[in-house]
């Protein structure tokens, strides 16, 4: 690089290094104010899925503020050396707004996770009430604190409607799904930075395709992230992996993804 190719890097960097302390500062404060939400609501998901959702404007807020700099202020500038220069400008750009979206599932899914943490302590003391009878107020026994069922009174014969407590029912659903995904967010971000390489390497080629090698890697990504959320779900829940769930996402990937490339099909057809 020339000296003038020099400046305008490090200006473009300087200014995609601002936006990214600009989302640190919203990061802190929503840790802080989602956590006290949610202390506020320990059952009640509601509340704090609304403020995530106003978070994640503020995040687009952000990644507006590139595209809208890079369109009108730096583009030209980058294009104007020649377009080996000009992918440079692109992959900062790309580099900066997939941190960005990185950071916020990061700290979006540890916020969702900790109030799945304090929820599991509330259903655990639920485990630990004993139900009692609607009619004589004698003690009945659920086969499990999960299901619902009804239950006749050993004492009154009177029948029960049993239902899972509130904590225990929520637990069970929002709360071992947001600790599950949350386990394989790690996974998933790995393959997305890996398929970022995958198009500047087809890029440097002049748009090559993608080798068979390569969907395969890919292919088996996709499964390891599904995989690991599910088996992470299935420990959390104490119930065997929902396999049939792992296989229905990549019947979807596989329609969507490979089936649609010549290179796959041609090595494995649509089965």
């Amino acid at each position: 690089m020339n000296g003038e190719q020099k400046a305008l890097v490090e200006r473009w960097r300087s200014f995609l290094d601002k936006i990214a302390e600009r989302q640190e500062e919203i990061i802190a404060e929503a840790t802080a104010g989602c956590a006290q939400l949610a202390a506020q609501h320990p059952v009640d998901s509601l509340p704090l899925s609304n403020a995530l959702s106003g978070l994640d404007h503020r995040i687009r807020q952000l990644d507006d503020r590139i595209e809208e700099t890079w369109e009108q202020q730096v583009e030209d500038k980058f294009s104007s050396h020649g377009s080996e220069f000009f992918d440079v400008g692109i992959d900062m750009r790309k580099d900066a707004e997939m941190a960005l979206e990185h950071r916020w599932q990061t700290a979006k899914a540890k916020i969702v996770a900790d109030h799945a943490r304090s929820l599991y302590q509330l259903a655990l003391a639920k485990f630990d009430e004993q139900p009692m009878c609607e009619r004589c107020g004698a003690p009945i026994q659920p086969a499990s604190r999960t299901i619902s069922e009804t239950i006749a009174c050993g004492a009154c014969g009177a029948q029960n409607s049993y239902q899972p407590a509130m904590e225990i029912q929520m637990y069970r659903g929002a709360g071992a799904h947001a600790l599950a995904e949350e386990a394989s967010l790690g996974l998933r971000q790995e393959l997305e930075r890996w398929r970022e390489e995958v198009d500047r390497w087809r890029r440097a080629r002049d748009w090559a395709p993608e080798p068979l090698e390569s969907l395969e890697q890919w292919r088996a990504k996709e499964l390891a992230c599904w995989q690991r959320y599910a088996e992470e779900k299935a420990k959390l829940l104490g119930e065997p992996v929902d396999q049939a769930y792992v296989d229905s996402r990549m019947q979807y990937f596989d329609k969507y993804q490979l089936h649609m490339n010549q290179i796959w099909v041609k090595a494995h057809g649509k089965g």
